[in-house]
């Protein structure tokens, strides 16, 4: 479904990523790990083009990602920010339909909502609220859904548990489980490796812009010295 080969990228003359390469396939959830500085979120806006590469290409279905980050959502990738990004003076419902816009179907948007707000019924109570007014973990919610309403065939999420309560951090996850029935793909970047390689299929583990190591979820759970070299768990 998705192939990145052999990616760089850089801020100015800082490297983020030196010849990354990892692809996800259909139906499959697949966990980036790293610490701070790592390049995760950088791969991120790489592969939903919010950023350009030096050099390497992003392939989705065998065809190139376009060059501007709108297109390549009409191709089915979904980009959840880190640190949520919602519109904090438009409701909950509002803040939905912007991730509905380029769906003209008001059919399958009407569907789509209350397949959210069936994920998330705190988001159906707090319809018309404000997102600026919502808690830490219902704005986390709120982007998931939103990213949701856009009808993904790939969903990228970057640290959806960041600064959330423990609780809070085990209802995300079980709404990924949900959300990945439905045939949606998830390419996640977490700081919490055992949180995301327990939903994971496959994960790939980078530092300092590298991929370091990559296996399945059981493989690198099982590798305790890993996770400390890279991880600092």
């Amino acid at each position: 479904m998705l192939n990145v080969i052999n990616v760089n990228a850089a801020y100015g003359g800082i490297k983020a990523l030196r010849g990354v390469s990892l692809e996800v396939n259909e139906g499959e959830v697949v966990a980036v790990l790293g610490a701070n500085g790592a390049g995760k979120t950088t791969l991120l806006k790489v592969i939903s083009s919010v950023m350009k590469p030096i050099s390497g290409e992003v392939l989705f279905y065998n065809k190139k990602i376009p060059s501007v980050s709108y297109q390549s959502v009409k191709m089915g990738i979904i980009h959840v920010p880190e640190g949520r990004q919602i519109f904090p003076k438009l409701t909950v419902y509002e803040n939905l339909m912007v991730g509905a816009f380029l769906n003209k179907d008001k059919k399958k948007v009407k569907e789509d909502l209350e397949w959210v707000y069936t994920l998330f019924p705190r988001l159906k109570e707090r319809e018309n609220q404000y997102g600026g007014l919502l808690s830490g973990g219902e704005q986390q919610m709120l982007a998931i859904s939103r990213g949701l309403m856009g009808h993904p065939k790939l969903l990228l999420l970057d640290e959806p548990s960041l600064g959330l309560a423990p609780i809070i951090v085990n209802q995300i996850f079980d709404i990924l489980k949900e959300i990945r029935k439905k045939g949606t793909s998830i390419l996640i970047v977490e700081q919490n490796a055992y949180k995301a390689l327990s939903i994971a299929d496959r994960g790939y583990i980078m530092s300092t812009g590298v991929i370091e190591k990559s296996g399945t979820s059981k493989e690198l759970l099982s590798d305790e010295n890993l996770l400390k070299a890279y991880l600092g768990e």
